[in-house]
């Protein structure tokens, strides 16, 4: 879980990094991020396809533009998914 944790802080990194990102974009990073957030501090709560979706949605959309970001965001799949959440 410490992996996951870790995963997460670089991509608030990224996040906070990129500095031409549509609002509604990174509207849809920090509610995913806190949805996240939220299932890591719930021990009961199970998986969410829902959340995994609207993740890799986010990273499709800024491949292009933020690279980086997309990188993050997928890192931060793999870790969830490594964790069974």
């Amino acid at each position: 879980m410490s992996e996951l944790r870790h995963t997460l802080s670089d991509l608030h990194d990224e996040l906070q990094q990129a500095q031409r990102l549509a609002p509604e974009d990174r509207v849809l990073l920090e509610t995913v991020l806190a949805d996240i957030h939220r299932v890591l501090d719930d021990a009961a709560a199970g998986p969410s396809a829902d959340r995994g979706d609207r993740l890799e949605g986010a990273a499709v959309k800024l491949e292009a533009g933020h690279p980086g970001l997309a990188g993050a965001i997928r890192a931060v799949l793999d870790a969830l998914a490594k964790a069974g959440i």
